[in-house]
């Protein structure tokens, strides 16, 4: 049963299978109907594409043909245009040429002058011997000519030299560009600047030279400010009026004068170095510092007042010069192509600096004849402007070339000469008048007072140190003060501050030892000798005295470790030698062993002479020397009491042995002639010495 299942199954399968394959071969016979006639579509296709293509071609390329000819047509119309208009170019361009530019349209201009140079191009390209070569070069000449007279007439018509109220104030701003004060200098407006611009960066282009114009200019404008600056420092209100701020928000300030306005500028320019070479030793070292004496700390206000107006109006003009330039930079950087900055500003401070430079030649020479004439307030004044042309050295480096701060290192160097001949000069000065004494003149106080020369000397010293470190830089070039502060740094270690102070202490030391000379010279123009020793007394004790109250005493011990002993021990010696004049006076009434002794009041006949010998004597030396003395001044008092009271004690013990011993002696029938003086007599004369008026 189970078999007949099985081959039934496998019976109906194999009818199954049997209708498929012919439903399969049934479906191929189609297909490949379907096929064959594909194949004979597109070999019909084929056929008729290859006859298109054999006819298409040759009309496609025909047109290709058409199409270059077209084009090779429209560029020769397009080039005999370009060369008919290289000939028209003289004729539509010639009247605009002749006008010239118009300020504010530029542009025509110079689109007419492009066409001339091309129309230039062509014919020297193309027909080098044509007229029109001649004619278009004439005319592109003559409208170059034409825009560099224009670019002169517009930097002319916009430029004015600054006045000299806005240059100070200018000075007083400082190089703040971001400040609204300063945008009231700005001359050339935008517009103009645009234009010169465009005409700079033409001419560059074209090769055609403008600068030697634009420096011309402009430096005329910088050099017409100072001169102005220069005949507005002539005015007599010029001590009031310089640097004194003109603009809103300042208008409450107090009037300063020059130097004061000059200390405020230098000041801020001190403190700026000081804060930039602070962050700069704090980022790299990690170390805060306090801060030093500077170029500006000496440069008290009461100095100020009272130094040289001429180096002051030159400061100012030096200020004047560096914001000026300054000024001009920031508008050439608006105007004139960065090639050329350079040389157009070189050429364009020129003569402005030439004539700073000219005017520190003609100051120094003002101030070396003044020096000659013994006005040390003018070397002072050296000294301080060669403080704040040092401050300026920054700004000199920011603001001029290699060449220009040479040569503006002439007014650095000048100045520097001027103060060595000036130092230099001083100690001629202080060491001639050790041997200017003229037999038959004097040239010494009458009361042996202190020497003018000792006076001024101490002053001049003094004022010195308040330049230490200016006056250090110069004594260091000389080689004899070189040497000399090599063995003060081989016994003891000097920083560098230390170092200028030193070498001011050698100078002084100098000066200190010419005026001790010169004092011991002076002092033999004096008869008495009492007056020589209070002569030099009185100088030396006013020379120790000078340096201590100045505490130039710890400088000058720098150079001389004994200076303030050697004083001293002269000052005692002195006095010595002083008391030491009352010896010939007081030798006949010393040594009371010598004279006869009286006996119930009396004494021999023959020894009567003898005391009244030695009673005249004494009365006529003492008389003599208090009418001397008496004319002599000794200024400080300390000293003049002191004096005073060694008199007392020197002479009163002595006189009153004298005294008490004869004067009851019967030795004369008029002993009132004799014994004139008693004790308390010979006290009150003591005690009205050196007044004139007792």
């Amino acid at each position: 049963m189970n078999n007949l299942d099985s081959s039934l199954q496998a019976h109906n399968k194999l009818e199954k299978e049997t209708t498929n394959l012919v439903l399969l071969k049934d479906r191929v016979d189609k297909y490949h109907d379907l096929s064959t006639q594909m194949s004979s579509i597109l070999t019909i296709f084929e056929k008729r594409l290859g006859n298109l293509e054999q006819t298409i071609l040759p009309v496609y390329q025909e047109t290709e043909q058409l199409q270059k000819r077209q084009q090779n047509l429209e560029a020769t119309l397009n080039c005999l245009e370009n060369v008919l208009s290289h000939y028209d170019v003289s004729q539509e361009v010639c009247q605009l040429i002749h006008q010239g530019p118009i300020e504010g349209n530029i542009g025509t201009f110079l689109d007419a002058l492009a066409k001339l140079r091309a129309a230039m191009d062509y014919f020297l390209h193309n027909n080098s011997q044509s007229v029109e070569l001649e004619n278009v070069t004439s005319l592109f000449n003559n409208g170059c000519e034409g825009l560099n007279q224009h670019y002169s007439m517009l930097l002319k018509k916009h430029s004015a030299p600054l006045k000299p109220v806005e240059l100070l104030d200018l000075i007083y701003i400082e190089d703040d560009s971001s400040s609204d004060e300063f945008t009231s200098f700005r001359q050339l407006s935008q517009s103009t600047r645009e234009e010169l611009f465009t005409i700079s960066h033409w001419l560059e282009q074209n090769m055609r030279e403008y600068t030697h114009i634009y420096a011309t200019e402009r430096g005329e404008v910088v050099l017409r400010s100072l001169q102005m600056l220069k005949d507005h420092q002539k005015s007599s209100s010029w001590g009031t009026e310089a640097l004194r701020p003109r603009h809103s928000g300042r208008q409450n300030e107090p009037k300063k004068n020059t130097s004061a306005r000059l200390q405020q500028i230098f000041e801020k320019k001190a403190n700026k170095l000081y804060l930039r070479a602070t962050q700069t030793i704090e980022q790299s070292t990690g170390f805060s510092i306090k801060k030093a004496s500077s170029h500006s700390d000496h440069l008290t206000s009461e100095d100020l007042l009272d130094g040289d107006q001429e180096l002051d109006k030159y400061l100012v003009m030096l200020l004047g010069l560096q914001r000026l330039l300054n000024w001009e930079r920031a508008i050439m950087r608006d105007i004139i192509p960065q090639s050329k900055h350079n040389e157009v500003f070189a050429r364009l401070a020129y003569n402005a600096i030439d004539l700073v430079v000219k005017d520190a030649d003609a100051i120094t020479q003002r101030i070396l004849r003044c020096i000659s004439r013994k006005e040390w307030t003018s070397a002072l004044g050296i000294f301080s402007a060669l403080k704040r042309v040092i401050l300026l050295q920054p700004d000199i480096e920011r603001t001029y070339d290699a060449a220009q701060r040479e040569q503006l290192t002439k007014v650095l160097n000048k100045l520097q000469q001027t103060g060595a001949k000036a130092l230099e000069h001083f100690l001629d000065v202080v060491k001639g008048e050790s041997s200017t004494n003229i037999v038959g003149q004097s040239n010494v106080p009458k009361d042996a007072t202190v020497h003018e020369l000792t006076s001024n000397t101490i002053w001049f010293i003094e004022h010195l140190y308040e330049h230490f470190d200016v006056i250090g830089s110069i004594l260091a070039q000389d080689v004899l003060y070189s040497t000399q502060l090599d063995t003060i740094l081989m016994k003891k270690a000097l920083p560098g501050e230390e170092r200028n102070k030193a070498l001011l202490a050698i100078y002084i030391k100098k000066a200190l030892a010419e005026l001790n000379l010169s004092i011991m010279n002076k002092c033999e123009q004096y008869n008495d000798q009492a007056t020589k020793h209070l002569f030099r007394l009185n100088n030396i004790h006013y020379i120790l005295k000078s340096l201590q109250r100045s505490n130039l005493i710890d400088l000058v011990t720098l150079a001389e470790q004994e200076c303030e002993h050697s004083y001293l021990e002269m000052i005692r010696e002195l006095k010595t030698s002083y008391q030491k004049t009352w010896s010939k006076m007081l030798s006949g009434i010393y040594s009371l062993e010598e004279l006869p002794k009286p006996v119930a009041g009396k004494v021999k006949d023959k020894d009567r002479s003898v005391l009244k010998e030695r009673f005249s004597n004494f009365n006529k030396d003492f008389e003599e020397a208090c009418k001397i003395q008496r004319g002599i001044s000794i200024p400080d008092v300390i000293l003049r009491e002191g004096i005073k009271r060694d008199n007392v004690e020197h002479i009163l013990p002595n006189y009153n042995r004298f005294f008490e011993m004869y004067a009851g002696v019967q030795f004369s029938k008029n002993p009132d002639k004799y014994v004139k003086y008693r004790p308390h007599e010979i006290n009150a004369m003591l005690s009205k010495l050196f007044d004139d008026s007792a």
